[in-house]
């Protein structure tokens, strides 16, 4: 993990962090449905931001591909 993931990782916690106590917040006075939404939505914005595909992958791997054979073609 270098510095530039470091950094978005930190901005995903600092947004995601009102949206979770939202959800708690929620999840405390009853109403269990939208807090559990909230806080799905806040463990989203981590994860992805954890497991998000490094785009020199994906058009690498799909460029690799292609010239395989084995990419898409439009067929």
């Amino acid at each position: 993990m270098n510095l530039l993931d470091t950094v978005a990782l930190f901005g995903a916690a600092a947004l995601a962090a009102p949206v979770g106590l939202l959800g708690v917040e929620f999840l405390a006075d009853g109403r269990t449905l939208a807090g559990v939404g909230f806080l799905a939505v806040a463990g989203g914005l981590v994860v992805g931001v954890l497991y998000r595909p490094d785009p020199v992958d994906v058009v690498g791997g799909r460029a690799l591909g292609w010239l395989q054979g084995d990419g898409d073609r439009g067929e």
